[in-house]
């Protein structure tokens, strides 16, 4: 009977227990990232009992009670609601966000993170989320470090300008008349016929388009596209173009205030009979009057493409490369006679088709310069200079990626936020505070990029939820209540019997 009593008692032990379980799930049903905890009851161990038998073979035993065997967590993910901020952060799917304090390392599902004074982005007990600093050429660094983002830093609160390297444009050349006629030089009228001392510097009839382009200053400004068609050749029709600025804003040294003022490129494209581009050629001024051909050699190529060299008063000179939708893949010219023909001037190339030069290797562009019998337009431009602009928000995408947009359509990212996942998450010791920390039980621990594989989603302005179910827990608490109840009744029972034993050895 004495063993009934220790029996009852570890059942009322182990029932107790599991309603503090319980009680811990249902306090926190509303804790942000919460995981459940589940209770194992197991019985303690058996005692062999004599049966009296002389021939009896069969063990027999008699458990001595029960206990709480082990408390699990239920990693299953909660579900997700809406948060108040940008730094709000869910995970869909396998991972722990790092976090740090005084050195010890910690991870948690729960990503109500906001910046505090310093500018660290911290989660509510002051613990710093660790990510991967991105440098402005976006490589990854591959050590982490606190998120920190100071807006009121000049450096992250507005974002300098840029002057343009690069510019991309689709045109439809198109013009019927052939306004300027040179039997000797047909290629390389317009040039001939060019005075920055008129305005406008070419005739009013000939066919213009505008390419826009930033200043150093990141002043929004203008170059112009002239183009003008030459007799056709074997069905193939050909355009001469000049590339030209503002004779007035011309501040390059030997050519400000001149009449060659403002000529920056030169060449011609040739399209075939359907409209489509074939050849193109570029020169470059090289200095003296350019109405001279002999001042024109080609234009040194960029990734395959010409380039143009420009100033501005009080502003450095600019090299902005220029893509029609045909480069170099060999970064070469050559014609229909030679190749390596860099060297050759326009005067060099006469009346004569056969001399035009073109680009090695030559690739085209699915939205490459056309000449269709429509109106001549500028189809698309594209161009990688842009004014200064103010910071305007923050933003987390889906591979944990802090990016910061400005007003002037430009964005920069600053942080990519790994993701850490383990070989037994049931291996993590609960630190209290929605916090977790790494024990051996836990096995190796990985770090990578949150959308890819094995790796959640994180989602912005989003947060998990506990995974608590209420209505199990109410029902797991009935039954551990009436555990409790039976088991103190089996105590009472035993308690009862020892003490009419007692009554009847006093009798």
């Amino acid at each position: 009977m004495i063993q009934g009593l220790y029996t009852s008692a570890t059942g009322m032990q182990s029932q107790a227990k599991g309603i503090n379980v319980v009680s811990q799930n249902v306090a926190n049903v509303n804790t942000v990232a919460f995981k459940q905890q589940l209770y194992l009851i197991g019985d303690l161990s058996s005692r062999g009992y004599p049966t009296g038998g002389a021939y009896e073979v069969e063990v027999k035993q008699i458990g001595v009670g029960s206990h709480i065997s082990e408390v699990r967590s239920n990693h299953k993910i909660g579900a997700f609601e809406p948060g108040s901020a940008e730094t709000d952060l869910a995970i869909s799917g396998k991972g722990y966000f790092q976090v740090t304090l005084d050195d010890e390392i910690f991870y948690t599902r729960a990503g109500n993170f906001r910046f505090n004074e310093e500018g660290f982005l911290t989660a509510p007990t002051g613990h710093h989320l660790m990510g991967y600093p991105i440098n402005e050429n976006g490589a990854v660094a591959n050590t982490l470090q606190p998120i920190q983002i100071n807006t009121n830093s000049t450096a992250v609160s507005s974002d300098p300008p840029k002057a343009t390297t690069g510019i991309t444009a689709s045109l439809n050349l198109y013009n019927s008349q052939n306004i300027y006629e040179d039997e000797n030089n047909p290629y390389f009228s317009m040039v001939q016929n060019w005075n920055a001392e008129n305005d406008p510097p070419l005739r009013s009839d000939v066919k213009s388009l505008t390419l826009q382009y930033y200043d150093a200053n990141g002043m929004k400004q203008s170059l112009d596209l002239y183009l003008d068609p030459v007799t056709s050749k074997n069905g193939e029709q050909v355009y001469e173009y000049i590339v030209a600025m503002d004779p007035n804003q011309d501040a390059r040294p030997g050519y400000q205030g001149t009449k060659s003022a403002g000529l920056l490129l030169s060449g011609t494209m040739t399209f075939s009979s359907a409209g489509e581009l074939m050849n193109m050629n570029s020169f470059s001024p090289q200095g003296g009057d350019l109405t001279d051909l002999n001042n024109w050699t080609l234009s040194s190529l960029q990734n395959g493409v010409p380039t143009i060299t420009l100033q501005q008063a009080g502003l450095p000179s600019q090299t902005i490369s220029l893509n029609l939708g045909m480069r170099s893949n060999d970064n070469a010219w050559a014609n229909g006679r030679s190749e390596g023909v860099n060297g050759i001037s326009a005067a060099a190339i006469g009346n004569e088709f056969s001399s035009l030069p073109g680009m090695t290797s030559a690739e085209f562009s699915s939205n490459a310069t056309t000449a269709l019998r429509t109106s001549a337009s500028l189809k698309n431009l594209s161009q990688d200079g842009y004014t200064r602009g103010e910071l305007q928000n923050m933003f987390i995408n889906e591979n944990g990626v802090v990016q910061l947009s400005y007003t002037n359509g430009q964005s920069h990212d600053l942080y990519q936020i790994p993701l850490a996942r383990f070989t037994s998450e049931d291996g993590l010791y609960r630190a209290g505070n929605n916090l977790y920390q790494y024990t051996d039980e836990a096995g190796n621990v990985e770090f990578g990029i949150a959308g890819t594989e094995n790796y959640g989603d994180i989602m912005s302005q989003t947060l998990e939820t506990s995974n608590v179910d209420i209505a199990s827990e109410m029902a797991n608490l009935i039954v551990l209540q009436r555990g409790f109840q039976s088991n103190s009744k089996s105590l009472q029972t035993v308690d009862t019997m020892l003490q009419r034993a007692l009554e009847l050895k006093r009798t």
